[in-house]
């Protein structure tokens, strides 16, 4: 069922040992909501632990907050009488960490995306929120006092989910709570330097390898480009290096819609979509079995080809800008 936050936290009061589940392949948001989450739920007197499924991502492991999440592997061995699944649109979104669940549906759901249709016990979704930490940071104010620590740990998600705050989702309301953030004590600064200038000389030969595959269509209005599993591997880089290449694609002069296809050495290829102001690629992505928002969202596909998986979505998102240019 849907919920008011005030029933999530009444909820979350109730968890002897809870769990705080983020999507896998993480980013910013995910660890931040995660971590942010798991502090609080400790600060207020409650056990908490944090899982993703997914390594994460070197650069974000100077930050405050990524030490507190572990793989569902370290986590088989507890015990939970509450699970919490954060920043993911539906339970595929988690990966692994499923097998945590033993077949159940998780107790508590906190999200931003507006394609959740709601898979938990109790579901809190904004689409509305720029982040969904954002939303852990309404559950911080109920709870406990905001510090330096868990202001650090929040921002990273709103930083990073609002592109550093150039996204049509950031509105005052954005802009006071980072504001107030920052006056607690966390640093800007030092989240865009983690995640935007921590780029090896191998993920930039990689980026130099996806910028020769990039394609035009719609005269311009749609680009794509790819990563080949043979790419990461003769530059010596994972997926994970690909954080932010979508943008590159995005930045280009009269561009509206950007895509990103990254094939893994696993068989999946994972696909990013972007468009600049008035495509709606959620819906692609969702015709597609992803989820996001209205300006940034993804869709995944196992054991296919790169090439079948480009052709398929290409195919879509050139249908749904005809459609949405015409509205």
């Amino acid at each position: 069922m849907w919920a008011t936050l005030e029933q999530i936290i009444d909820r979350l009061k109730q968890g002897r040992a809870i769990l705080v589940i983020g999507h896998a392949q993480p980013d910013g948001d995910a660890i931040s909501s995660v971590a942010g989450l798991v502090t609080v739920l400790r600060r207020y007197g409650l056990s908490a632990s944090g899982c993703i499924a997914d390594d994460i991502p070197w650069y974000y492991k100077s930050l405050p907050g990524a030490d507190l999440i572990a793989s569902p592997r370290e986590l088989r061995a507890h015990s939970f009488d509450t699970t919490v699944v954060v920043d993911s649109s539906d339970i595929d979104r988690i990966g692994e960490a499923d097998v945590l669940f033993e077949g159940d549906v998780p107790d508590v759901t906190l999200d931003h995306h507006r394609t959740n249709r709601g898979f938990g016990r109790l579901n809190y979704c904004d689409p509305d929120s720029a982040a969904t930490a954002m939303i852990v940071l309404d559950i911080a104010r109920a709870l406990v006092p905001v510090d330096r620590e868990l202001a650090q740990i929040l921002l990273l998600g709103i930083a990073t989910d609002t592109g550093f705050f150039k996204y049509p989702s950031v509105g005052a309301h954005v802009l006071e709570a980072a504001a107030q953030l920052v006056q607690h004590g966390a640093s800007i600064q030092r989240i865009a330097s983690a995640v935007l200038e921590n780029r090896s000389l191998n993920t930039l030969r990689l980026l130099a390898r996806m910028f020769d595959t990039i394609t035009l269509r719609e005269e311009g209005k749609v680009a794509f480009g790819w990563v080949s599993k043979e790419a990461l591997q003769e530059t010596g880089c994972t997926d994970q290096d690909t954080e932010g290449f979508v943008g590159e694609i995005r930045a280009l002069h009269g561009v509206e819609v950007a895509i990103l296809f990254v094939e893994s050495s696993e068989g999946e290829v994972h696909v990013s979509l972007r468009s600049k102001s008035f495509v709606d690629v959620s819906e692609v992505a969702a015709a597609l079995g992803g989820g996001g928002h209205a300006r940034a969202a993804g869709c995944s596909f196992k054991k296919a080809s790169l090439d079948a998986v480009v052709d398929k979505v290409v195919t879509a998102a050139v249908q749904g800008f005809r459609k949405d240019a015409r509205r």
